[in-house]
Protein backbone atom coordinates (compact mmCIF):
# COMPACT_ATOMS: atom_id res chain seq x y z
CA UNK A 1 0.00 0.00 0.00
CA UNK A 2 1.36 3.84 -0.99
CA UNK A 3 2.43 5.80 1.76
CA UNK A 4 0.99 9.52 1.73
CA UNK A 5 4.61 10.46 1.24
CA UNK A 6 5.14 8.25 -1.92
CA UNK A 7 1.61 9.36 -2.95
CA UNK A 8 2.43 12.82 -2.89
CA UNK A 9 5.30 12.74 -4.38
CA UNK A 10 5.62 9.48 -6.64
CA UNK A 11 2.14 9.27 -8.20
CA UNK A 12 1.47 13.05 -8.79
CA UNK A 13 1.07 13.62 -13.02
CA UNK A 14 4.19 16.00 -13.83
CA UNK A 15 1.52 18.31 -15.16
CA UNK A 16 -0.33 18.71 -12.01
CA UNK A 17 3.13 19.11 -10.28
CA UNK A 18 4.29 21.71 -12.93
CA UNK A 19 1.12 23.67 -12.39
CA UNK A 20 0.91 23.45 -8.55
CA UNK A 21 4.66 24.70 -8.95
CA UNK A 22 3.98 27.86 -10.81
CA UNK A 23 1.28 29.14 -8.60
CA UNK A 24 3.20 28.42 -4.96
CA UNK A 25 6.15 30.16 -7.03
CA UNK A 26 4.33 33.37 -7.45
CA UNK A 27 3.16 32.74 -3.90
CA UNK A 28 6.52 32.06 -2.49
CA UNK A 29 5.88 29.20 -0.77
CA UNK A 30 7.52 26.63 -2.94
CA UNK A 31 7.19 22.85 -1.54
CA UNK A 32 9.53 19.56 -1.97
CA UNK A 33 7.45 18.12 -4.08
CA UNK A 34 7.45 21.02 -6.75
CA UNK A 35 11.57 20.17 -7.12
CA UNK A 36 10.18 16.62 -8.55
CA UNK A 37 7.55 18.33 -11.34
CA UNK A 38 10.56 17.36 -14.10
CA UNK A 39 11.51 14.31 -12.84
CA UNK A 40 10.09 10.70 -14.20
CA UNK A 41 8.28 8.20 -11.37
CA UNK A 42 10.94 6.27 -11.08
CA UNK A 43 12.73 9.30 -9.25
CA UNK A 44 10.09 10.65 -7.37
CA UNK A 45 9.45 7.02 -5.90
CA UNK A 46 13.13 6.95 -4.64
CA UNK A 47 12.79 10.72 -3.46
CA UNK A 48 9.62 9.68 -1.48
CA UNK A 49 11.51 6.41 -0.05
CA UNK A 50 14.64 8.75 1.06
CA UNK A 51 12.31 11.24 2.80
CA UNK A 52 10.59 9.13 4.19
CA UNK A 53 13.79 6.91 5.49
CA UNK A 54 14.98 10.96 6.82
CA UNK A 55 11.83 11.78 8.45
CA UNK A 56 11.08 8.28 10.63
CA UNK A 57 15.19 8.64 11.48
CA UNK A 58 14.98 12.12 12.46
CA UNK A 59 11.48 13.13 13.42
CA UNK A 60 12.18 16.35 14.67
CA UNK A 61 13.65 17.52 11.03
CA UNK A 62 11.94 19.66 9.28
CA UNK A 63 11.86 19.50 5.31
CA UNK A 64 12.73 22.42 2.61
CA UNK A 65 12.24 22.76 -0.54
CA UNK A 66 15.85 24.65 -2.21
CA UNK A 67 15.05 25.52 -5.65
CA UNK A 68 18.44 26.52 -5.86
CA UNK A 69 19.71 23.83 -5.56
CA UNK A 70 17.26 21.94 -7.09
CA UNK A 71 16.53 20.17 -3.73
CA UNK A 72 14.75 19.07 -0.83
CA UNK A 73 16.86 19.91 2.31
CA UNK A 74 16.34 19.12 6.26
CA UNK A 75 16.61 20.86 9.11
CA UNK A 76 16.77 19.98 12.74
CA UNK A 77 16.17 21.77 15.87
CA UNK A 78 19.60 21.70 17.59
CA UNK A 79 21.88 20.82 14.26
CA UNK A 80 20.35 23.14 11.73
CA UNK A 81 20.91 21.94 8.29
CA UNK A 82 22.20 18.42 7.97
CA UNK A 83 21.15 16.72 4.59
CA UNK A 84 19.19 17.23 1.60
CA UNK A 85 17.80 15.16 -1.05
CA UNK A 86 18.90 16.04 -4.77
CA UNK A 87 16.73 14.45 -7.85
CA UNK A 88 18.54 13.70 -11.24
CA UNK A 89 17.74 12.62 -14.26
CA UNK A 90 18.60 9.15 -13.54
CA UNK A 91 19.98 9.26 -9.80
CA UNK A 92 19.23 10.80 -6.38
CA UNK A 93 21.55 11.96 -3.96
CA UNK A 94 21.34 12.22 -0.41
CA UNK A 95 24.41 14.59 0.25
CA UNK A 96 25.57 15.05 4.29
CA UNK A 97 26.54 19.06 4.42
CA UNK A 98 29.70 17.91 6.68
CA UNK A 99 30.45 14.38 5.16
CA UNK A 100 33.80 14.25 5.06
CA UNK A 101 33.83 14.12 8.86
CA UNK A 102 31.08 11.32 8.84
CA UNK A 103 32.33 7.79 9.81
CA UNK A 104 32.45 6.03 5.82
CA UNK A 105 34.43 2.48 6.75
CA UNK A 106 32.77 1.05 3.16
CA UNK A 107 33.76 4.55 1.47
CA UNK A 108 30.27 5.06 0.24
CA UNK A 109 30.36 8.60 0.15
CA UNK A 110 31.30 10.75 -2.70
CA UNK A 111 32.27 13.88 -3.28
CA UNK A 112 29.88 15.89 -5.61
CA UNK A 113 30.95 17.46 -9.16
CA UNK A 114 31.43 20.78 -7.36
CA UNK A 115 34.28 19.37 -5.89
CA UNK A 116 33.31 20.74 -2.28
CA UNK A 117 34.98 20.07 0.72
CA UNK A 118 32.98 19.13 2.96
CA UNK A 119 29.53 17.79 1.44
CA UNK A 120 29.68 14.15 0.49
CA UNK A 121 26.74 12.25 -0.68
CA UNK A 122 24.75 8.51 -1.16
CA UNK A 123 24.42 7.84 -4.61
CA UNK A 124 21.21 6.30 -5.36
CA UNK A 125 20.18 4.98 -8.87
CA UNK A 126 16.90 2.29 -7.75
CA UNK A 127 15.44 1.04 -4.54
CA UNK A 128 18.39 -1.30 -3.86
CA UNK A 129 20.70 1.14 -3.05
CA UNK A 130 19.06 2.56 -0.37
CA UNK A 131 19.91 0.31 2.51
CA UNK A 132 18.33 1.39 5.61
CA UNK A 133 21.15 0.57 8.01
CA UNK A 134 23.43 3.01 6.09
CA UNK A 135 21.36 5.46 5.77
CA UNK A 136 20.46 5.79 9.11
CA UNK A 137 23.97 5.19 10.30
CA UNK A 138 24.65 8.62 8.36
CA UNK A 139 21.76 10.48 9.31
CA UNK A 140 22.13 9.38 13.20
CA UNK A 141 25.83 10.55 12.63
CA UNK A 142 25.42 13.83 10.67
CA UNK A 143 23.24 14.73 13.32
CA UNK A 144 25.41 14.27 16.41
CA UNK A 145 28.30 15.75 14.20
CA UNK A 146 26.58 18.71 14.27
CA UNK A 147 24.78 18.86 17.55
CA UNK A 148 28.11 19.05 19.19
CA UNK A 149 28.66 22.74 17.11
Amino acid sequence: MATLVETRYALQSKADLRKSASNSKRAGQLKPEHILSDHAPSVRKLVAQLSKRVKTTVPDATEHAYPTWHGIGYRHPQAGYFCGIFPSKKMVKLGFEYGVLLPDPHKLLRQGSTKGRKVRYLEIVSAKDIRKGQIVSFLRAAIELRSKD
